[in-house]
């Protein structure tokens, strides 16, 4: 090759390494809030059956925020999308919120396998993915799981059984069909998730307008205690790709696991 057509071939290259480049940048907004998941993308959350773990669960008292925006579903998707999920060891939903398929404005949440209720929210809209809505579960010491969305509370119901956390892992954005059987996986998320959190209290039903109100704040009032009974807490906040870890905030080490599985990773400057 000639020094002339060497040179050439170096600056081809050198463009075309600076498109590459610039479409990877295009691809990642500069300020990252929410993760975006479709087609089969989830999150997995390993359950390490110790007392920093989700097995903590089990002390039967607990509360899970998490604050999503939907996207028109496929018309094909007949299971309706799942906003987090853990299961016993036979696979039934210990706590599982999820969205119907055709109600755009409210979720349906299960709580030790027993069927809480199907709650509108008011202010959502599943099928706008600028609206971002909040969804909160509470259960406690009584059996008792209450919803509340958008810092409104929806309803409530008594449970029959205690929980029973199997050995599975949880999951944001999908469901199991077999406790940790990546390949029944189903009921996947269309749109974006930020700021889950779960606590191993009774989030009172006085602070949920202003969780709502103030999405960053972990606590309404500061304590040197406070953040002791967050066992989770995952925000979303930097990019990855899939195998990537989400940190888990809580510093209870319960990291999550991005999975673009069959579908598609992405992120976003929208949530919180």
């Amino acid at each position: 090759m000639s020094n002339l057509s060497a040179l050439a071939a170096g600056r081809t290259a050198s463009i075309v390494m600076l498109l590459l480049i610039l479409t990877a940048c295009e691809d990642v907004p500069d300020e990252v809030n929410s993760v975006l998941l479709s087609d089969g993308a989830y999150v997995r959350i390993e359950n390490r059956q110790d007392v920093t773990s989700l097995a903590a669960l089990n002390n039967d008292v607990f509360s899970l925020e998490i604050r999503a925006a939907g996207d028109v579903l496929p018309a094909d998707v007949q299971a309706s999308p799942t906003l987090f999920m853990i299961s016993n060891n036979q696979s039934g939903n210990e706590i599982g919120v999820f969205r119907p398929t055709n109600d755009s404005s409210s979720v349906f949440v299960f709580v030790g396998e027993e069927f809480v209720g199907l709650f509108n929210i008011p202010g959502c809209d599943w099928n706008d993915p600028d609206i971002f809505t909040q969804v909160v579960v509470t259960y406690d010491s009584g059996r008792r799981a209450r919803v509340y969305g958008n810092g409104e509370f929806l309803g409530s119901r008594v449970i029959s059984r205690d929980l029973n956390i199997g050995a599975s892992d949880a999951l944001i954005g999908a469901v199991w069909g077999t406790p940790n059987d990546t390949t029944t996986l189903d009921n996947f998320w269309y749109g974006a998730i930020d700021e889950v959190r779960l606590w191993t209290i009774e989030l009172p039903s006085s602070e949920m307008q202003f969780r709502y109100e103030n999405p960053d704040n972990l606590t309404r009032n500061y304590s040197p205690t406070g953040l002791d009974d967050i066992l989770g807490l995952w925000r979303f906040n930097q990019p990855g790709v899939d195998g990537d870890e989400v940190p888990d905030g809580s510093g209870k080490g319960n990291v999550g696991i991005l999975r673009a599985g069959d579908g598609t990773l992405a992120f976003s400057p929208d949530g919180a």
